[in-house]
């Protein structure tokens, strides 16, 4: 953690987080309830989920890469959309030996399951069959492109479209209860408009967005802050819903 940054706690209460390789403070700031859906977001300052390049990684910070560490060490598995795979070139998900000790409390697997949602069935080369889940629909052409041993790990969350609900169920039911999905904008209104998400960690960026980005889902209006956090500009909120 030689790059690590200091975290202030600013809201409810004020202190510092200063850099810590089992991330004790932050795990339990942003403890993982299973169940619960949990999307975690970049935003840049004008509300772009990109930076000028098109890709989330132009807006991110050592301050940011701390919180999106603690939240994958506290989950079972990473849901994200595959053009937002492919864009942001996701490989097999890691985590420090420290970390990894840290979650062997609560979790099965010495690091989070990697869960692409996709339609087309093209995702990234290089991906572990054995630590990664393929979501689509029964009658997506992912069903026929993705051949082999992925077949074995495909699960069917809808007929036509994903359903949100069947897609958590489908996770929950094979290991993975809680769910931190990582985007892109498209997966995550879809799962913000069902009400499937419990709770919504968003950084804000100092840096401004891509031109043609698109825009980072709102915060529902029905949800409360359970926190807030800065550091180097950027700002990490949590937003949790009123039964959560």
């Amino acid at each position: 953690m030689a790059d690590a940054v200091t975290l202030e706690a600013i809201s409810p209460e004020r202190f510092e987080i200063a850099p810590d390789p089992h991330e004790e403070t932050l795990r339990r700031l942003y403890f993982h309830r299973p169940g619960v859906v949990r999307l975690g977001l970049i935003a840049s300052a004008d509300g772009k989920a990109a930076g000028p390049d098109g890709s989330s990684r132009t807006l991110n910070g050592p301050a940011d890469l701390r919180i999106l560490t603690a939240l994958r060490s506290c989950a079972d598995v990473v849901l994200v959309g595959a053009r937002t795979a492919r864009r942001e070139r996701y490989t097999d998900i890691s985590l420090s030996p420290e970390l990894v000790n840290a979650r062997s409390r609560h979790h099965s697997t010495p690091a989070p399951m990697l869960a692409i949602a996709t339609y087309s069935g093209t995702i990234p080369s290089g991906l572990n069959p054995s630590t990664t889940w393929i979501m689509t629909t029964a009658h997506a052409p992912a069903m026929q492109r993705l051949t082999g041993v992925w077949q074995q790990r495909i699960l069917i969350a809808g007929l036509d479209s994903l359903s949100p609900r069947t897609l958590a169920k489908e996770l929950e039911q094979h290991g993975m209860a809680r769910v931190l999905c990582e985007g892109g904008p498209e997966i995550a209104n879809g799962l913000l408009g069902r009400r499937v998400i419990g709770d919504y960690c968003l950084t804000t960026s100092p840096l401004i967005g891509g031109g043609d980005a698109e825009r980072i889902p709102a915060v529902p209006a029905t949800m409360r802050r359970a926190h807030a956090l800065t550091a180097d500009g950027y700002t990490f909120e949590r937003w949790v819903s009123p039964d959560a």
